[in-house]
Parts: structure tokens; sequence; C-alpha cells
């Protein structure tokens, strides 16, 4: 008699796993077919989405061509620099009073003052960097 109720106790218990495996899978299966999502856009946003990426590429563009621009004027602005100071080391190792010492000071506070003019005037000329596009 225990065997009999053991074998039926393991044949419900299989019974009932089968029944609740597929109970849960016909449930979920439901769930799937009834919210299926829809994947179409409409075409207003295809082109809206087309302008922005074409004014955005636009973007990248201009900034790409505005810090090259930036770049080229700090090292013009760097080399001046660079050039003002070897002037001026020379022309002090050469001098040999204190008032040429000066004018070698002088004319190298001066250059740098021409170069530092140069390159504030070349970014106002360069202007403010692009607005970046909005969607």
């Amino acid at each position: 008699m225990k065997k009999l109720s053991k074998k039926l106790s393991k044949k419900l218990v299989v019974a009932t796993a089968a029944v609740l495996v597929l109970s849960n899978g016909a449930s979920v299966a439901l769930a799937d077919d009834a919210a299926s999502p829809t994947t179409t856009v409409p075409k207003a946003a295809k082109s809206k989405n087309t302008e922005y990426a074409t004014a955005l590429a636009n973007y990248r563009a201009e900034v790409k061509e505005y810090n090259e621009a930036k770049k080229a004027i700090f090292k013009t602005f760097q080399d001046a620099t660079k050039a003002a100071n070897a002037t001026r080391k020379s022309a002090r190792e050469a001098a040999t009073t204190d008032q040429a010492k000066k004018d070698a000071m002088t004319a190298f506070q001066s250059a740098m003052s021409a170069a530092t003019s140069a390159r504030v005037a070349a970014l106002a000329a360069l202007g403010n960097p692009p607005n970046k596009p909005t969607r």
C-alpha cells in the first residue's frame, strides 16, 4: 500500500508540475501577443530626424574648422613669443651696458604686446564657436 501511495504521489507531483508549466507558458504567450508594439515611425518624424542629422553633421564640420583656425592662431602666437624670447636672450647676452639690456627688454615687451594684440584681433575675427543644432 505504501508503494502504491508513493507512486501515486509522484505521478500527482509530475502532473501538477506539468499543468503549472503549461498554464504559465500559455499566459506568457498570450501576454506577448496582446502587447505587441508597433514599429512604424511617422514620415514627419523621419524627415525631422534626417534634417537634424544633416544639421548635426554640418555643425561638427563647422566646429572642426573653428578649432583648426583657433589652433592656428595659438600656434602663430606661440611662434611669435618664442621668436621674441630668443631675440631677447641673444640681445641680453650681447649687451654690455645697462642701457643695452633695457633696450633689449623694451624690444621684447613691444614684440610680446604686438603678438598679443595680433592674437586678440585674430580671435575676434574668428568669432564665437558655432551653435549646436536643436531637435
